[in-house]
Formats: structure tokens, C-alpha cells, sequence
């Protein structure tokens, strides 16, 4: 089961043409979902990307943002965003952080708040039905595969605050919930939830 879950994230890594790759250790460290049945690919592969930021940020820097121009679906739109380029330095000079591990009543919440938004086709933060609690959140829109939904949070294109990524970088949060639904307007939208 290690195998293959290591098999798979070196898949992911090197899908992306990167030469160099993440170790074992590496990966085995930022995989702290692993053994979630219940989540799918796209929302482990979240949790390794924000995990291996967290962890390694210079490498991270190196090895995916440096390699990462955006989706297929939207194309190269950031290449020569100012948002990827301060990433990349916010990375290189980071201390790291310890990763993130997996909790059930923050991915009950992110699952609540995914559907409901799904359904509705809206964007943002407000809550209809869904309850609110103390925590960060961060929504992704259009993105299916975890290291797009990773990214989006850790660029944060066009977010002057950088709210996404501070949520995603910050070492006071310990926990992560994470759900992946369908979308009527976006065809998919995820929400994180974080807490201490």
C-alpha cells in the first residue's frame, strides 16, 4: 500500500515534466491523508501539495511553482503572474512548517459547504445551511485535480489579500479537512477548512 501511494504521488510529480523529483521520505511526510478511505485522489493530492509547501517550501519553490504555468483546461495564464513570482519568494525564504494532518469534523464541514455551494452555483464564504464554525476556509473553483486546487490557494491569483495562501502557510493551523464536489456554474469547486 506505502508503494503505491508513493508510486502515485511520483506519477503526479512527474506528469508535471518536473526533472527533479521528491523523495520518498518527502512524500511519505506530506502524505498524511493516506489512509482516509473515503476521500478521493483530487483531495489527497490537495493535502500532499499544501503539505509538501509547508514542509519543504524551497524545494517546493523549486521542484512544482517554478514548473507551474496553470491548468490545461484555463492554459498558461500564470506565467508571468506577479502572484506565482511573490509564491515563489515568500517559498524560498519560509521556515517550515509541520505538515497538516487530516480531520473529520473539518471535512464534514468543507463537505456541507462544497455541496451546498455546488448546487447553488455560487462563490465566497457565506453560509446558507451549512454551520459555520472557528476555523480558516479556503473555496477553489474549476479545478478537479489536487494540484490545481492546491496551487490556486497558493498562488492566489488576483487575491491581493492572500488570504488562501496564508491559510495554507500558516504553521498555527494543524488540521485540514478537505472536500472536492461538482459545480452547475464551474463544473467543480472545493473547500478547505483549517484549524489549530
Amino acid at each position: 500500500m506505502k508503494t503505491t501511494v508513493i508510486i502515485l504521488l511520483f506519477t503526479f510529480v512527474c506528469s508535471l515534466g518536473i526533472s527533479q523529483t521528491w523523495s520518498d521520505a518527502q512524500l511519505s511526510n506530506a502524505n498524511t491523508a493516506k489512509d482516509i478511505d473515503y476521500l478521493t485522489d483530487a483531495e489527497k493530492e490537495a493535502i500532499v501539495y499544501i503539505n509538501l509547501a509547508r514542509l519543504y517550501p524551497k524545494d517546493f519553490a523549486k521542484i512544482v511553482v517554478k514548473n507551474y504555468f496553470g491548468t490545461v483546461r484555463y492554459g498558461d495564464y500564470l506565467k508571468d503572474s506577479e502572484y506565482r513570482k511573490s509564491l515563489i519568494v515568500h517559498l524560498e525564504s519560509m521556515v517550515p512548517v509541520s505538515a497538516l494532518v487530516f480531520a473529520t469534523e473539518l471535512y464534514e464541514n468543507a463537505k456541507c459547504f462544497a455541496k451546498e455551494q455546488g448546487e447553488a452555483g455560487t462563490t465566497g464564504h457565506k453560509r446558507i445551511n451549512c454551520p459555520k464554525g472557528n476555523y480558516a476556509e479556503c473555496c477553489s473553483y474549476g479545478m478537479d485535480k489536487g494540484i490545481d486546487i492546491a496551487m490556486q490557494w497558493l498562488i492566489d491569483h488576483s487575491v491581493p489579500s492572500l488570504g488562501h495562501r496564508i491559510n495554507c502557510l500558516n504553521g498555527k493551523y494543524t488540521k485540514i479537512g478537505i472536500s472536492v464536489n461538482t459545480h452547475k456554474v464551474w463544473k467543480n469547486c472545493a473547500v478547505a477548512d483549517f484549524i489549530w
